[in-house]
């Protein structure tokens, strides 16, 4: 007797986690964790349109008329890939402008971008076909998308307004790219 009590407890100290464990996950009782900060689009965009295809990028539909939001994103575009430091060569800020806002490689509207909100971005002219594309993604032409040095559009930051959001949202950008550079072989 005593020697079916010790090996029922002996079985019971190993099986037990298991079952437990088991138990916990089919009946979903864990969340795990979210350690990115953008949301990960359920379907990635492959972008042949994206000018260094072997650097991450920052990509950022410009609309027709800049309010706080175009405002936001400009400054982020900006900001995040001077503060990445060490990596800041495997990093790259793309502004794509539609057809109608350019005229010999400028934008028409001035009142869109100044010279100050231009500084260190670089602007690619794109077709309506792409911006059909971008308008496909989750969150359309509202939002800062990342691009993988592959050339596929996987991660979004929706666009926010107020400095205190706007800030926030850089340094979430900044964190989750620095995760990424961190762990990426490529790029």
């Amino acid at each position: 007797m005593k020697k079916n009590r010790m090996l029922l407890l002996l079985l019971g100290v190993f099986v037990l986690p298991f079952l437990l464990a088991k138990t916990v996950l089919d009946l979903n009782w864990y969340q795990g964790g979210v350690t990115n900060r953008g949301q990960l689009l359920a379907s990635p965009l492959t972008a042949e349109w994206l000018s260094e295809p072997e650097t991450w990028q920052l990509v950022y539909l410009l609309p027709e008329s800049c309010d706080e939001k175009c405002e936001g994103a400009l400054f982020n575009l900006r900001q995040v890939p001077q503060a990445i430091g060490a990596y800041q060569d495997r990093v790259n800020s793309v502004v794509l402008i539609t057809d109608g806002l350019q005229r010999d490689g400028k934008v028409v509207d001035e009142k869109i971008m100044n010279e100050e909100q231009m500084n260190g971005l670089e602007l690619i002219a794109i077709s309506q076909q792409v911006v059909s594309q971008i308008k496909t993604l989750e969150f359309g032409m509202n939002a800062i998308y990342i691009a993988d040095p592959l050339g596929n559009v996987m991660m979004a930051y929706p666009l926010v307004t107020g400095q205190e959001e706007i800030l926030a949202q850089g340094k979430d950008v900044l964190r989750d790219l620095k995760r990424l550079l961190k762990l990426s072989r490529i790029g």
